[in-house]
C-alpha cells in the first residue's frame, strides 16, 4: 500500500509545477522517514528522487542515470553536482583543490542558505579569527562549518555515490527544519576524495554485474583483484596520508581543511558485508592523549542524533567497538587536534549490486540509504550544537599556547625541505635559526637549522608529530602506535623544546643556493647525501654519462675550494677517448643551478683520501628493475616502491604480475623487487637462477623472507619467543613423561577464551620505531653520515645477524625502542637483531629487508636503502 502511495505521489509531482512538486516531495519523504513498515520502499524512494521533475535538474537529465542504478563514475558525479550548483541558490562550486596522478580533478562545493552563501567570503575570513587567541570572535551570527567527506577509499562506493542524492535533497527540500539547519551550518562538500580508485572500482563492478547480478560473495563482481579501488593511482591508502600528505589528493584536502577550519568533519566509509553500521565514538580507551576530553563529549552528543534516526527506522548499528581515535593521520581523527570533531561512518558493503550476508541480502541501495540517513542526522546535530561547537573551537585555540622551540637540521637539503613542507601543510609555521644553538649535546648551526615555535595556533598537532611515546594506557591499536616525524625523516633534532631561539622567517632559497658550474676537463663530483641526487644519477645514465661511485671518503680540490666527500660520492668523468655527453653537462648545470651539491673538479690529486683515478672508484651501470605485482602481493608495499622509484628517482620500472613471472626472462633485468611470497615452483627456481647469474634480489617483509628460507634460496635464523620454543619442544617430547612435565611447567597460565583476541593483539608490532645502526661503509649505507638510523617496524618477526660479520649492514641496538608499542617479549627479541642482511649467492646477491623502508612514502630516512 505504501509503495503505491509513493508511486502515485511521484507521478503527481511530474504533472505539477515546481512549488507543488516540492510540497509533494517533502510530504512523501517525511511519510517514508516516519514509517518502519516498509523499509524497501523507503530505499527505492530515496534513490529514485532524482528522476522527479522540478526546478532543479534531475540526474536523468544530466547524466542519464538515477542514483543506485549503477555505480557512477567520477566525471558523472562532478557533472551532476556542477549542474546543481548552477541551478540552485543554496549551492556553490568552489573549484578544484587538487588533481590526482591519474589526471582527475578533485573539487569542493559549499551548501548552505542563500544568506550564508551571499556572505561566504566574510564567513571564511571570520574562520581565521578562531585560531587567534586575542581576536575574541563574535559567535552569535557565525554558522558552524561541517566538512562532508566521501569516498576516500574508492571501493567503498556508497560513500561517493550518495553525494548526488544528498546534494539534491538539501537543495530541493522546503522542509523548514532543514532550511533552518542550513542557515546555521555551512557545508563544505568533498564528493570524491579518491577519484582514481573510485573509477577503478566502478569500472570493475559495472563490467562484472550481469543482467541478473549474483548475490554470491564468491562471484567475480564481488572479488575485485588488486590493486583495488581502495587505493589511489600509486596504490596508497589516502586515509593514512593525512599526516604525511605525500599524495596530491591529500595535499589538496589539507588546503581545504585549513581554509575552512571546520567544526565537524565527517568521513564516510564501508566495511565488511557481514557487519551493520558504525558511527563514533570509537573504543573509549583508544583516544589520542592530546585530544581534549570535551571533543569526545561532543562526539557522544552528535551520536545521539544518529541513534535516533537509525532507531526510528529500525536499522542496526553499533558504536565504541572496532575503530579507535588514536592515530592522528586519518580523516576522522586528524581534526580532533584542530578544535574540530571528527566522525567516522562505516556501512556494511555490498561491493556491487547486492550480496549475501549473515544478516540477509544487502543491496547497494540499502547502503546508499544509510549513508543518506547519517548525512542528514549530521547536519541536524551540527546545527543543534552550533554554539557548543563554535565555543569549543574558540577555546581550543585560546588555550593552545606554549613556549619554546623544537630544533632540527640535516646534511640533506631535500630531506629537510620535505620535512618543512610537511609541517607547513598542517598550517605550522617554520623559521630559521640566526644564531648557533647547542642543545641535548647537539649543535644546531645558524642558517642551516630550522626552529619550530610552540607558541603558535597549531601547537597541539605539532606536539603530536614530535613526541616519542613508549608507555601507553591502551596497548592495542587500529593503526600505528607512533609517527614521530623527525625520526621518520632521520633529522638531527631536539626531543624537547628549547626555551628560546633567535630566528627569522625561512627564505625561499634556504639551503638551496644556486651555483654556476665551472667547466672541468677532469669531471664533476656529486654529494650522494642529498635525496634529490638519485634522480640526477638516473638522468645521467639516460644521457650516456660514465659514472663511478667512491668506496672510500676523500677530500677533493673543486671550484669552491677543498671539500670533504664521503662514501658513495658520485664522479662523472669522460670515458677513454671520449668527452662527457653534452646532455649530461646540461643536466649537471641545471642541477647546480637548482642548488644540488654538484662540484667542478680542479685536480684528480686529492689532499687526503683516495685520488679520483683510484680503483676505489667503481663504475655504476644503469639499472633495469623488475617488480613482482598482482595476485598475492601487497598493493601497499608494491605501491610504495613504485612511487619511490617512479616519482622521486624518475626511474621507469617493469611490473610483472605473479601469474606471468615464470614466462619472463629474468636475465634481462639487473634488479628484482619482491614484497611477498610466491607459490609457483618454477618461480622459485627462476629467482634462484637469476641471483646466481648476477642479479640483485630485494626481498622485503617477513612473509617474503620466510618463503625464501623455506625455498632454500636464502638461509635465515629466526629468533623465537620462549612460549614458541616450549610448544615445539612439548610436541617433540611425545611420550617422554618426565620431559613433558618439565616443559609443561614452563607453559603460560590458563587464560579465559574471551581474552584470546586481545592477548594475540598484544604480541603484534603494529608500528614502532626502532633504533637501527647502519654501516655507512657498506654500499647500502652510502650517503648516511651517522650510524644512527630510525627504522619503522611493522612485524613481530626477528632475525639473527648474519654469520658473515660483514653482511648485516643494519642491526638494531641493544635497547632499540625509540617510540611506539612493543611487548617486553618483543623488545627482548629485537635487541641486537638484524633489520637488513645482504648475502651473496653465486654472482649476485640477496638483500633481505624485514622493514618497509619506504613506508607510506614519508619514511624519507630509510628510502635511501632501496635506492642504494
Amino acid at each position: 500500500m505504501q509503495r503505491r502511495q509513493e508511486g502515485l505521489s511521484l507521478k503527481l509531482a511530474k504533472s505539477l509545477g515546481p512549488v507543488l512538486k516540492h510540497i509533494i516531495f517533502i510530504i512523501t519523504v517525511t511519510f517514508s522517514l516516519l514509517s518502519k513498515a516498509d523499509k524497501a520502499s523507503y530505499d527505492d524512494l530515496l534513490v529514485d528522487m532524482l528522476n522527479s521533475e522540478g526546478s532543479l535538474p534531475s540526474s536523468k537529465e544530466i547524466v542519464g542515470l538515477a542514483v543506485g542504478e549503477r555505480h557512477w563514475y567520477h566525471h558523472e558525479i562532478v557533472q551532476y553536482l556542477d549542474a546543481l550548483a548552477q541551478s540552485s541558490p543554496r549551492m556553490l562550486a568552489l573549484g578544484e583543490h587538487a588533481r590526482s596522478f591519474g589526471g582527475r580533478s578533485l573539487v569542493t562545493y559549499a551548501i548552505s542558505s542563500e544568506r550564508n552563501l551571499n556572505r561566504l567570503d566574510t564567513i571564511e575570513a571570520a574562520r581565521a579569527e578562531f585560531i587567534n587567541p586575542v581576536a575574541d570572535p563574535d559567535l552569535d551570527d557565525q554558522p558552524a562549518v561541517m566538512h562532508l567527506m566521501y569516498g576516500i577509499h574508492g571501493n567503498e562506493p556508497s560513500a561517493s555515490n550518495v553525494t548526488p542524492l544528498v546534494a539534491y535533497y538539501l537543495n530541493a527540500t522546503e522542509d523548514p527544519d532543514i532550511t533552518e539547519q542550513l542557515d546555521k551550518v555551512v557545508i563544505i562538500l568533498n564528493p570524491i576524495l579518491n577519484p582514481d580508485g573510485h573509477d577503478r572500482f566502478a569500472h570493475w563492478t559495472n563490467n562484472h554485474a550481469g543482467l541478473n547480478p549474483s548475490t554470491d560473495p564468491n562471484d567475480r563482481e564481488h572479488r575485485e583483484p588488486g590493486p583495488t579501488g581502495r587505493t589511489n593511482y600509486y596504490w596508497f591508502d589516502l586515509n593514512r596520508d593525512w599526516l604525511p600528505h605525500q599524495q596530491p589528493e591529500s595535499q589538496g584536502r589539507l588546503r581545504v581543511f585549513h581554509r575552512w577550519k571546520p567544526n565537524v568533519q565527517l568521513d564516510f566509509h564501508e566495511m565488511g558485508r557481514n557487519s551493520t553500521y558504525f558511527f563514533m565514538p570509537g573504543i573509549p580507551g583508544r583516544v589520542n592523549p592530546l585530544t581534549p576530553i570535551i571533543n569526545q563529549k561532543l562526539t557522544a552528543k552528535i551520536s545521539e542524533y544518529h541513534s535516533r534516526v537509525f532507531d526510528r527506522d529500525g536499522v542496526s548499528y553499533y558504536t565504541e567497538e572496532t575503530f579507535d581515535d588514536f592515530y592522528v593521520g586519518k580523516g576522522s581523527t586528524y581534526p580532533d587536534l584542530f578544535g574540530c570533531v571528527g566522525i567516522l561512518f562505516e556501512q556494511a558493503s555490498a561491493r556491487g549490486v547486492h550480496q549475501e550476508t549473515v544478516n540477509g541480502i544487502l543491496t547497494f541501495k540499502t547502503a546508499l540509504t544509510n549513508q543518506f540517513r547519517a548525512s542528514l542526522s549530521s547536519l541536524e546535530a551540527t546545527a543543534a550544537l552550533r554554539a557548543e561547537l563554535l565555543t569549543y573551537q574558540r577555546d581550543f585555540y585560546a588555550k593552545n599556547r606554549d613556549r619554546g622551540y623544537y630544533l632540527a637540521t640535516a646534511d640533506d637539503a631535500t630531506r629537510l625541505h620535505q620535512f618543512v613542507r610537511l609541517l607547513r601543510g598542517h598550517d605550522i609555521t617554520v623559521d630559521v635559526l640566526t644564531k648557533d644553538v647547542r642543545a641535548e649535546n647537539q649543535l644546531f648551526r645558524a642558517n642551516s637549522s630550522i626552529a619550530v615555535s610552540l607558541n603558535q595556533p597549531q601547537a597541539t598537532y605539532l606536539r603530536s608529530l614530535w613526541e616519542r611515546r613508549v608507555e601507553f594506557e591502551e596497548d592495542i591499536f587500529y593503526d600505528v602506535s607512533t609517527w614521530t616525524m623527525p625520526l621518520a625523516f632521520n633529522l638531527t633534532h631536539t626531543t624537547k623544546a628549547v626555551p628560546s631561539a633567535e630566528t627569522v622567517a625561512m627564505p625561499s632559497d634556504f639551503l638551496r643556493a644556486a651555483t654556476t658550474l665551472v667547466d672541468s676537463n677532469i669531471g664533476y663530483l656529486i654529494d650522494w647525501r642529498d635525496s634529490a641526487t638519485p634522480a640526477l644519477l638516473y638522468a645521467l645514465h639516460e644521457a650516456g654519462a660514465q659514472i663511478k661511485v667512491a668506496k672510500r671518503p676523500f677530500t677533493a680540490r673543486v671550484a669552491q675550494g677543498e671539500v670533504n666527500f664521503g662514501y658513495g660520492t658520485l664522479f662523472v668523468s669522460a670515458a677513454l677517448s671520449q668527452s662527457i655527453p653534452a646532455t649530461a653537462i646540461s643536466l649537471l648545470e641545471e642541477a647546480a643551478d637548482g642548488g644540488l651539491p654538484v662540484y667542478s673538479v680542479i685536480s684528480s690529486l686529492t689532499p687526503s683520501g683516495i685520488d679520483l683515478g683510484s680503483r676505489d672508484f667503481v663504475l655504476i651501470k644503469k639499472p633495469k628493475v623488475l617488480m613482482v605485482t598482482g595476485a598475492g602481493t601487497s598493493q601497499y608495499a608494491t605501491g610504495e616502491l613504485w612511487h619511490l622509484l617512479d616519482t622521486r628517482v624518475k626511474m621507469p620500472i617493469t611490473m610483472i604480475d605473479t601469474e606471468r613471472l615464470s614466462r619472463v626472462e629474468l636475465g634481462e633485468y639487473t634488479h628484482l623487487l619482491l614484497t611477498d611470497k610466491l607459490t609457483d615452483e618454477s618461480d622459485i627456481n627462476g629467482i634462484g637462477q637469476f641471483v646466481e647469474n648476477g642479479g640483485i634480489l630485494w626481498a622485503q617483509g617477513a612473509s617474503t623472507l620466510e618463503w625464501l628460507d623455506k625455498a632454500e634460496i636464502a638461509d635465515i635464523r629466526w629468533r623465537e619467543a620462549a612460549a614458541d620454543i616450549t610448544g615445539r619442544e612439548l610436541e617433540a617430547a611425545q611420550k617422554d613423561e618426565t620431559r613433558i612435565k618439565e616443559i609443561e611447567a614452563l607453559l603460560p597460565d590458563r587464560r579465559t577464551f574471551a581474552s584470546a583476541t586481545e592477548d594475540a593483539a598484544l604480541k603484534l608490532v603494529r608500528g614502532a620505531i626502532l633504533e637501527g645502526n647502519v654501516d655507512i661503509t657498506h654500499p647500502l649505507g652510502y650517503g648516511y653520515s651517522s650510524n644512527f638510523l630510525p627504522m619503522f617496524r611493522r612485524s613481530a618477526k626477528f632475525m639473527a645477524r648474519a654469520t658473515n660479520p660483514y653482511s648485516t649492514p643494519i642491526m638494531y641496538t641493544k635497547s632499540p625502542l625509540l617510540s611506539g608499542y612493543m611487548s617486553d617479549e618483543n623488545r627482548t627479541l629485537a635487541s641486537e637483531s638484524a633489520s637488513l642482511i645482504v648475502t651473496e649467492k653465486g654472482d649476485g646477491a640477496i638483500v633481505m629487508a624485514l622493514d618497509r623502508v619506504a613506508f607510506r612514502a614519508f619514511w624519507w630516512g630509510t628510502q635511501r636503502l632501496l635506492v642504494n
